[in-house]
């Protein structure tokens, strides 16, 4: 019993430790928490608490940042400016950034990491198949069997050419928007807002992008992996 109550006192302590940290808004949806010291030269410093319970002063520059909130009292950094490609009116921008907040909370962008495995895993072993046919017109011109190649899967050596895989299916799943699932919403009062959906979706494609390339690479390490494993020396 002494022990549970052990345990509700430090997560009674740490909420309240959590709560009373400041909160700093990135234009890109990130969020990071701790005290914020000072403000100067275009640049934010703040304390963060580490895992270990130390803290590390960090430095941001103000023209990364939408708001931050001190002691409840929240400052905005952004400002309209269509010069320097801040087009947004502030509320606009506000709306863009919780969608991009949401964006990096609830997408996990699971189908396009597997698919690209597979697709890079898929790509990097075809590279090594040799066929019939490949075989039949060596044997035909040289008069005999080729020495470092056989029929099949791993009957050849592996080139450069699945490295292409990442670069086209990056560049694919950057291309289209899709639509937002009800339950990736945590901003419910901002279903169907344009703004809203322009900051999710920004955020989901560097996300799918990220994830597509990480697949693909690992398919194809692997690819070569298995083609190592499974030819004979």
């Amino acid at each position: 019993m002494r022990f549970i109550i052990l345990l509700i006192a430090a997560a009674l302590i740490g909420h309240s430790v959590f709560s009373q940290q400041d909160s700093i808004v990135l234009l890109n949806g990130k969020v990071y928490r701790g005290e914020v010291k000072k403000v100067e030269a275009g640049v934010l410093t703040y304390t963060e608490l580490k895992k270990d319970g130390t803290t590390e002063s960090v430095d941001l520059t103000t023209d990364r940042l939408f708001s931050y909130v001190h002691e409840g009292k929240e400052t905005v950094f952004y400002v309209e400016n269509e010069f320097t490609g801040d087009f947004l009116s502030v509320e606009s921008a506000r709306r863009a950034t919780l969608g991009s907040y949401d964006a990096r909370q609830t997408l996990k962008p699971r189908f396009v990491f597997y698919s690209s495995l597979l697709v890079g895993l898929g790509v990097s072993l075809l590279d090594t198949y040799y066929t019939q046919s490949a075989y039949d017109n060596f044997v035909a011109t040289n008069g005999a069997p080729p020495i470092s190649a056989q029929v099949g899967f791993f009957g050849a050596k592996p080139t450069l050419m699945p490295i292409l895989v990442p670069m086209v299916l990056s560049g694919s799943w950057a291309i289209p928007s899709f639509r937002i699932k009800p339950k990736q919403l945590l901003q419910k009062n901002l279903y169907g807002d344009e703004q809203y959906y322009r900051g999710f979706n920004r955020v989901a494609r560097q996300k799918r992008v990220l994830s597509s390339l990480k697949g693909s690479v690992i398919g194809i390490g692997l690819g070569y992996i298995s083609y190592f494993v499974f030819t004979p020396n």
